[in-house]
């Protein structure tokens, strides 16, 4: 029986959209944004920050830099300095996050590899949502209309997650195996997240 589901998404995809109503109908939790409200927390740095460095792999010369500083007054054992905050420690409270959700469960989680920390999971019905490229560039240019290159934009945003679920969790994200489910999103939204709630209904 399934009572967790992790949905990866092309950027544009809609694949948020699907599941904010896949929890709606099932009376979950829909577990997204509030991820970085809670990291930031954890960390005791500004949200802004954390909402940037989402989703983000460490940079190399933030690695080059963390190893002149390991063992500097910037970190201490067993707890952790507004300095010694990084991408990898965002990326630690980010699994922790994810993986205290799935032990309570009846949660939808959107997002941050939450497919590859959970891949063993039997509880967990991990779904990928993809959509043609016109029809998420349409949906992009109401959400970003500032932005003149939303095809770079969608390569851009796709390409760092990928990274980042390689990066740190050796995990090939775009591999369809992955998943139990893979879903076009031009079926409609509310059409996607009805199927799948179904098929959360019957496990």
């Amino acid at each position: 029986m399934f009572n967790v589901l992790t949905i990866a998404r092309e950027f544009g995809s809609g694949g948020s959209d699907i599941g904010r109503n896949v929890a709606e109908l099932l009376g979950w939790e829909c577990i997204d944004k509030q991820i970085i409200e809670q990291v930031a927390a954890m960390g005791k740095v500004d949200h802004a920050w954390a909402a940037q460095a989402d989703e983000h792999a460490i940079a190399w010369w933030e690695r080059v830099m963390k190893g002149f500083r390991q063992g500097g007054p910037e970190s201490y054992a067993g707890g952790v300095s507004e300095l010694a905050v990084d991408r990898d420690t965002v990326q630690i409270f980010t699994a922790s996050i994810i993986q205290e959700a799935a032990k309570v469960g009846n949660c939808v989680i959107i997002g941050r590899s939450a497919q590859c920390i959970l891949r063993r999971q039997p509880h967990v019905l991990r779904m990928l949502v993809y959509a043609p490229r016109n029809e998420k560039i349409a949906r992009m240019k109401l959400r970003h209309p500032q932005d003149h290159d939303l095809p770079a934009l969608l390569r851009r945003v796709d390409s760092e997650r990928l990274h980042y679920a390689q990066y740190y969790y050796d995990c090939d994200s775009a591999d369809p195996r992955l998943y139990h489910i893979t879903i076009n999103s031009t079926l409609g939204i509310d059409t996607c997240a009805k199927m799948v709630a179904q098929i959360i209904q019957s496990s």
